[in-house]
């Protein structure tokens, strides 16, 4: 009777030890896992943080856009600017005269 106890006693070490191997495993996994997670969480928040830059960014070259001319305007402004230096010239040319 004592050695089946003795016996027994010696399978649930085992089984305790066992255990204690498998929980320790599970918890160095865990910490494994939560500093895997922190480091996805801090490129998350990085990215956040670039996506809101170019959607800044985005918008003010949105809005400097509206205020660039474009190239048609810029046709029409030279030519009324041409228009307006040859009178110009005219007008010194009758006053020299």
């Amino acid at each position: 009777m004592a050695e089946e106890l003795q016996q027994r006693l010696l399978r649930l070490k085992s089984k305790l030890d066992l255990l204690l191997e498998q929980g320790a495993i599970l918890r160095r996994e865990k910490d494994d896992a939560l500093r895997q997670a922190a480091n996805l969480q801090e490129i998350v928040d990085r990215q956040r943080r670039e996506i809101q830059n170019l959607k800044a960014q985005l918008e003010y070259l949105q809005i400097a856009s509206t205020f660039a001319p474009t190239r048609e305007q810029v046709e029409q402004s030279r030519a009324v600017l041409s228009g307006l230096v040859r009178d110009i010239n005219k007008c010194i040319k009758e006053l020299t005269q």
